[in-house]
Formats: structure tokens, sequence, C-alpha cells
């Protein structure tokens, strides 16, 4: 993490400042949802911040990968990752339910050096045994976590052109070896 910014996990104490990352549902997430997610336990929402700004900010809460996210040839890879008797119905992951980066920091691969965070928090402190990353990616930001590593758990999904959002997941056992 660069070292002018400090990750810090959002608080009711904490006195929110301006935050316009471009995308009204995102900023509006941050100053109206954020901390009732928290309070509801819906999920955590973590904001890196400069001495002036709040650069940037990631949501995360519990998740799970299981046949009906996935096709079948892409759930039998998944499965070929444990050996037969640790293959389970479903796999515990974490799922990114926002991530923004303020207008005034974009293009400094600040979204990048997030997710490596996140990846290394869970690998390094891994609190409640997840193995996985997820996220449901809108289109417009599936070359940014493709170009990080992340996989696609529907292979409809690579083909289909609609505005909908798209099932991701990234595998983090291959950051244990």
């Amino acid at each position: 993490m660069r070292s002018n910014f400090r990750i810090i996990k959002l608080s009711e104490n904490y006195q929110l400042r301006p935050f316009d990352c471009g995308d009204n549902d995102l900023n509006n997430f941050l100053v109206e949802d954020a901390l009732p997610y928290k309070q509801r336990l819906l999920s955590v929402t973590y904001l890196m911040v400069s001495d002036d700004d709040i650069v940037a900010y990631f949501s995360l809460s519990n998740d799970k990968i299981s046949i009906p996210e996935s096709d079948k040839a892409t759930w039998r890879r998944i499965k070929k990752r444990f050996p037969h008797a640790k293959h389970r119905n479903d796999y515990p992951a974490v799922k990114i339910g926002r991530l923004a980066v303020s207008k005034k920091y974009q293009h400094e691969h600040l979204g990048s050096d997030i997710l490596f965070f996140i990846k290394k928090m869970f690998v390094t402190d891994n609190r409640t045994g997840c193995g996985f990353i997820t996220v449901d990616a809108l289109r417009i930001a599936l070359p940014f976590y493709l170009k990080n590593g992340f996989e696609y758990l529907r292979k409809e999904d690579i083909l289909e052109e609609a505005d909908k959002t798209v099932l991701l997941f990234y595998d983090l056992y291959p950051l244990t070896l």
C-alpha cells in the first residue's frame, strides 16, 4: 500500500468526507448504506484515506461458490483444486460488494492495490476460512478484474453482452504456496 494512504474500517464515529467516484450508486452506498449494512451485519466497509481525502472504499461480505452459480465445467475445475476428501457442495468465499476509487485518484492503479490488499488480508489473516473472492462485476469493470486474476464462474457470461453483472471468482489458495 502506498505510504501516504492507509486503510481503516468505517465506524460510526468516523466523520465521512466528500467522496465522488463518478457513479451515483457507489457514492450513495458509502454515504447512506455502508453504516446500516454494518449495523445489520451484512457487510463491512473499508476506507482508503489520505490526510485530506477518502481516496477509495470497498465493502466485503461473506459468500460462497456453489453449483447453481457456476456451469458444470467450471465447477469441475474448482473441485479439481481440492483433494477428493475435501470436495463439498459449496466453498466459502468473501464477496466484494462495492469497490470505488475517487475521481481525483482514478487511473493510478489503486483498484489493483485494493484487490492485492484484500487478497493478502484473507491469506494472512483468514479469520473465517474462505478460499475464494467473488464479485458481481459490472461489464465495464470486467477487464479490470480479469487483469487482476479473476475468472468467470459461468461460461455463458463470457459471450453474453447484456448490461447485467457478471459473477467472477479468484482462488486465494495459490497465494499461500
